[in-house]
């Protein structure tokens, strides 16, 4: 061997001194190919033509189907495809041509929530109520602050967010283990306006404090389910940490908890609240019924079993029925349990309750029946007057169309509870008379079903389409407010947005004091002044304003699609995929 090969034996080789750059039998031989987005190049380039052609389409169709599948998301979520849509769409709504008047009837109802607040703050804070005439305040529920926890989500929706920080900054150091010494906390009362109010104040804010609070509440009221058939107590001794024992609890008490408690499990992954809750739905709907899908009031705690009371969807079973609809929405449309009830009593409430005046073929009503559901009674509640909007929201969810147009004519007749008196407010209750002139006298206050003969319909009656009767009181209540946004949200008929926008100038020219809105004795009477009861329920700044602000607001804010309200008028915010429990 040469020196000249012997030297090149022993010294180092580069890949350059031995591999020819450039191209070589079709293939890229390029310096430093080691690396991992080398070799996948190199790998490319020994794929023939129609390899590379396959793989190329095989990227651009996955990819085109995950760029599709992030817009389908963001513009139109895959879990609305399944249902039909509840809320218009929002060009019907722009097409209204309203945006302008609903946006300064917006900033009054706005105004009327900064008016109260301000009183509320001023007079009241950290208390239960305002009274806003005396310009003083009560502890009527507890001392928890219940004004101020109900309206934490009214004033974030309604973006007066220093309002809100207000509240928040109190509520997070109340302790909600002690109340009014000697005082007993209503179950019911406290878990749709406490814990609720608490629950959505923390999904919009996400502050975690809150979450905490609306835990705290939940907890402290849970001994109300201790009982032997888990129907609870309608009263906790929140400062011993018991319930207080009874026989008996109302169908509302017991069947209107379920939501608030569903909310609280998944919020906190604990399924013990909303399995208690549950089973006391399980229990009602398995009791023996006079009628089938309608419940007596009231129910003994022992048994299980319906034991006296009217049947009634007004005071003390109302949102019983509107909670069998809403845990269905809540579920994702998936808990066919709810969706049963709730057509059962929708169907046998047509076929039993639902009458129309004998001076206005256009105003129907819902009365009430008598434990056998054999006698009926023409009185019109106005808390009843959720059921229009109940039926709206029902006939959308789970397509039955007739459901509207009965909706539509009880909206009708709740309107008119207002539009015929002489403040324009709406009274506790109307009265009916049937064919045979027969009906309630218009002084009788104790016994709904004792019917008798009626004189002769003055003139009046006619007009209006109903009597009034012995309670003429306007509460500051809610519920055709309720009725009216959400039949405006289903039809977009601007026709609501003018009622409703008659009745909110109502309560302004009629309860408005400098401290706030005070309830009215009388809506027959213009003496102002000596109408004003001194009361502000907590309601008013929950409900019945932030349903006034969402009838002017558009229709996609706080969408029926995406949010379910409690019976206070809280937003529950629907969970999506949710598994039956």
């Amino acid at each position: 061997m040469d020196k000249d090969a012997e030297a090149n034996r022993h010294s180092p080789v580069s890949p350059e001194a031995t591999i020819p750059l450039g191209d070589q039998d079709g293939l890229p031989l390029l310096r430093g190919e080691h690396t991992l987005k080398g070799r996948l190049r190199t790998k490319w380039y020994r794929m023939d033509r129609i390899a590379r052609l396959t793989t190329s389409l095989v990227v651009l169709i996955l990819g085109g189907a995950l760029v599709a599948r992030v817009l389908i998301e963001l513009f139109c979520p895959y879990d609305y495809w399944h249902n039909p849509q509840v809320t218009i769409p929002p060009k019907v709504d722009d097409d209204n041509h309203s945006a302008h008047t609903d946006k300064e009837r917006r900033s009054a109802v706005r105004d009327a929530m900064k008016h109260a607040w301000s009183g509320y703050h001023k007079y009241a804070f950290g208390h239960d109520e305002l009274l806003p005439v005396s310009n003083k305040s009560n502890d009527k529920w507890g001392g928890w602050g219940v004004t101020l926890i109900d309206a934490l989500d009214t004033l974030y929706i309604m973006e007066l967010y220093d309002e809100f920080n207000q509240g928040v900054t109190h509520v997070v150091d109340v302790d909600f283990s002690k109340a009014t010494p000697g005082y007993t906390t209503p179950f019911f009362e406290m878990v749709i306006r406490s814990l609720a109010g608490l629950l959505t104040a923390y999904e919009m804010s996400l502050d975690i404090r809150l979450l905490a609070k609306a835990q705290q509440v939940g907890d402290v009221l849970m001994p109300a389910f201790s009982t032997s058939t888990g129907l609870p107590y309608p009263r906790v001794d929140v400062n011993a940490g018991v319930a207080v024992r009874a026989s008996t609890v109302c169908l509302a008490e017991a069947g209107t908890v379920q939501l608030e408690y569903w909310k609280l499990s998944d919020l906190t992954g604990n399924p013990v609240y909303h399995q208690t809750a549950q089973r006391v739905v399980d229990i009602l709907d398995h009791s023996e019924k006079p009628y089938k899908g309608l419940y007596p009031i009231w129910v003994d705690i022992a048994t299980g079993k319906f034991s006296s009371g009217q049947i009634t969807f007004g005071a003390q079973g109302d949102s019983w029925y509107e909670y069998m609809l809403k845990q269905y929405i809540y579920s994702g449309r998936t808990h066919d349990q709810y969706r049963r009830m709730y057509e059962e009593s929708i169907d046998s409430m047509k076929q039993k309750m639902v009458k129309r005046s004998e001076f206005d073929d256009q105003m129907y009503y819902v009365g009430d029946l008598d434990f056998t559901a054999k006698k009926f009674s023409p009185k019109f509640q106005h808390l009843t007057c959720f059921v229009p909007g109940m039926l709206a929201l029902g006939s959308k969810t789970l397509n039955r169309p007739d459901d509207l147009e009965l909706a539509k004519q009880l909206t009708y007749t709740c309107f008119q509870m207002y539009n015929q008196t002489a403040t324009g407010l709406g009274p506790e209750y109307v009265l009916f008379r049937d064919s045979s002139d027969k009906g309630l006298l218009p002084t009788n206050h104790k016994d709904d079903f004792d019917i008798e003969d009626l004189p002769a319909a003055d003139s009046s009656e006619i007009n209006n389409g109903y009597y009034l009767g012995y309670d003429r009181g306007y509460l500051l209540r809610p519920e055709t407010a309720e009725s009216i946004m959400i039949l405006y949200r289903i039809t977009g008929d601007v026709m609501y947005k003018e009622w409703g926008w008659q009745i909110f100038q109502a309560i302004e020219k009629w309860t408005k004091t400098p401290a706030g809105f005070s309830a009215y004795r009388d809506v027959m009477s213009t003496k102002r002044d000596s109408q004003l009861t001194d009361s502000m329920e907590s309601f008013f700044l929950a409900e019945t304003l932030k349903y006034l602000y969402l009838l002017f607001s558009p229709a996609d804010y706080f969408s029926l699609d995406e949010y379910v309200f409690n019976t206070e008028a809280h937003p529950f915010k629907i969970q999506r995929g949710h598994a039956q429990t």
